[in-house]
């Protein structure tokens, strides 16, 4: 959060334009702009105590440094024990995240946080952090960079338990009904 919030806009723009062309060939590499990390876009709207959101902030950047050394427990620590998102729990998400790390090689993330809400007010604090990102690595098989994942304005859901943020998953959204997909992608992992 240094305000150099020129380089986050053209970083957005940037990943927009990355995950819309995610299915494009190009004949040769295309290199884009240091894009990785956790990020607030320019006009984030913050909503609660600067400290929570700080530590909100931090929870994500420890998610991401845990990815990319594909350490395991360090990802799983921040997860709540109750989280739940589109029929995954706690111990799906171990599962799915082990067998990325056991294929994939060379993580990089992106976080571009445009809302933050804090409600304190709950017995259990609870925060919706609105969010475009994705996540790439190397495949093991291929050898080629992959796109594990991307989204655009998704909501995070974390609760503060035990004395820290942790991700929380959907559990309590009501599935669209408009959707066309048989499932739900298991995404935000986050």
């Amino acid at each position: 959060m240094d305000g150099n919030y020129s380089r986050l806009a053209c970083g957005v723009l940037v990943l927009g334009l990355a995950v819309l062309s995610q299915g494009c060939q190009a004949s040769g590499p295309v290199l884009l702009p240091d894009t990785t990390g956790t990020h607030l876009s320019q006009g984030a709207d913050l909503q609660g105590d600067p400290k929570q959101i700080q530590a909100i902030f931090a929870m994500f950047a420890k998610a991401e440094e845990a990815v990319q050394h594909k350490d395991l427990e360090a990802l799983m620590s921040l997860y709540a024990d109750n989280y739940q998102h589109g029929g995954y729990n706690k111990d799906a998400v171990r599962a799915v995240w082990s067998e990325l790390f056991a294929r994939h090689r060379d993580f990089a993330g992106a976080h571009i946080f445009s809302k933050i809400t804090v409600d304190s007010g709950k017995p259990i604090p609870l925060a919706h952090v609105t969010c475009t990102g994705g996540l790439w690595a190397v495949s093991d098989e291929t050898g080629q960079r992959v796109n594990i994942d991307s989204w655009y304005g998704e909501v995070h859901h974390v609760t503060f338990d035990h004395g820290a943020w942790h991700l929380a998953g959907t559990f309590w959204e009501i599935p669209r009904a408009k959707e066309s997909r048989p499932a739900f992608l298991p995404h935000p992992f986050f």
